[in-house]
């Protein structure tokens, strides 16, 4: 029998590659959106139009599947309500609707591993929340995934980070002894479905990253830009106090007009804080499974495509 799968998020980054990888591995998918997307029913998905605080909506999703994969989330919001709103209580709500469901309920939730830190920042304090909000559905069989930072084609979080590169220079936080981990956004996709062929499910929390030992620091990754590009990328390391200011003045207006600013003092928090290495987790569940495109092969494909499609 093919295997249902709903998924969440599917019109964004990670949300898309996952679903377009188990498309492409055979499952059928039905996943929720706010809106029509072609690439997405072209390539065989079934759409359920509607939002995380839309009840109705996420009981139709969740209807005929197996397995919930849940990836939507807000990364940047005006205020901590929004990001709780969405990250915090919209995964409870999707994880209610799962377990009312008959049948083998399982549920992925594609967590951040800021959630490590929830003191840091809204947006960390709301993946945790997520991930409370889920624990407490005893009935339903759980995983917690919490990647790194995820970049590849089609990403425009990182994209900042390519088009500095490919120009010779990298602005990065000065963190003497920061270190952090990466994902390739395809390797991602991989893990989970990995994670849908075991036979069950340990309401385990796995932290996952591209097998570069100890991970990255931002010396290393101008490094390896230099080689590739054959060209110096000399780095900018700009002091904590230098953005304060700016991430204050974001949150001052974002309260006034209620943009969601990029940058602000919880934002600021998580870039300087020394430690984003991912550190795996007691489960066995992705023991067979490993990373196959680390930084040196990930920026190379993923630079050629920013430029294909005329974005750097």
């Amino acid at each position: 029998m093919v295997e249902v799968v709903a998924i969440t998020g599917a019109t964004g980054f990670i949300g898309r590659r996952v679903a377009l990888h188990l498309l492409e591995k055979g499952y059928k998918v039905v996943a929720l959106a706010r809106r029509a997307d072609q690439a997405l029913e072209q390539a065989g998905a079934t759409l359920v139009q509607g939002a995380l605080e839309d009840r109705d909506s996420l009981n139709r999703l969740v209807a005929q599947a197996g397995t919930v994969i849940h990836c939507a989330g807000a990364i940047k919001a005006s205020n901590e309500a929004t990001f709780h709103e969405i990250n915090g209580a919209g995964t409870a709500r999707l994880a209610a609707a799962a377990n009312s469901t008959t049948g083998r309920r399982r549920f992925l939730l594609i967590s951040s591993l800021a959630a490590r830190e929830p003191g840091l920042s809204a947006y960390a304090r709301s993946k945790r929340q997520g991930e409370d909000g889920l624990a407490q559905e005893d009935g339903l069989e759980r995983c917690v995934l919490r990647p790194p930072a995820v970049y590849g084609p089609g990403d425009r979080a990182t994209l900042a980070l390519f088009r500095q590169m490919a120009r010779g220079w990298l602005m990065t936080p000065r963190v003497p002894d920061g270190r952090f981990s990466l994902l390739y956004v395809q390797d991602l996709a991989a893990a989970v479905e990995h994670l849908l062929r075991q036979s069950s499910w340990d309401s385990s929390l796995l932290e996952l990253d591209d097998g570069w030992q100890g991970g990255y620091d931002w010396p290393a990754l101008a490094a390896i830009g230099s080689r590739l590009l054959g060209r110096p990328v000399r780095r900018l390391a700009v002091p904590f106090g230098m953005l304060w200011v700016p991430a204050q003045l974001n949150r001052w207006l974002a309260r006034a007009v209620g943009y969601a600013p990029v940058l602000t003092p919880g934002k600021l928090r998580e870039l300087y804080h020394p430690d984003w290495v991912a550190r795996g987790g007691s489960s066995q569940l992705l023991a067979d499974w490993h990373a196959e495109v680390d930084f040196e092969a990930g920026f190379p494909r993923t630079l050629r495509w920013y430029r294909d499609q005329g974005w750097i």
